[in-house]
């Protein structure tokens, strides 16, 4: 979440963009700030819309929480957990089947 409740834009590192902060008053311009953002990495003009939430630098400290290593945990936890729920039926499931 960002402070004022608006979301930002901006390069990370070299050809890293990010956009964040579609919280509050963001979320109604979630689809459009998309637009706009996917028009600059394919080259377009950088609009004004979008300079109005683009940030040159990130404003917040990097997380251990948003660390590529990390984010590769999370995503290795949600596929093993993916391919154990697929395994067994839910316990709801076999509940119904009983009566």
């Amino acid at each position: 979440m960002t402070p004022p409740w608006l979301p930002v834009a901006g390069e990370a590192a070299r050809n890293v963009f990010y956009a964040a902060g579609y919280n509050g008053h963001g979320l109604a311009q979630a689809p459009y700030l998309g637009t706009l953002l996917a028009d600059r990495l394919a080259g377009g003009a950088f609009h004004e819309d979008l300079a109005a939430a683009w940030r040159a630098r990130p404003r917040f400290a990097p997380t251990p929480v948003a660390s590529p290593l990390t984010l590769r945990a999370g995503w290795v936890a949600d596929r093993l957990a993916d391919g154990l729920s697929k395994r067994r039926p839910h316990r709801a499931a076999e509940r119904s089947r009983r009566h």
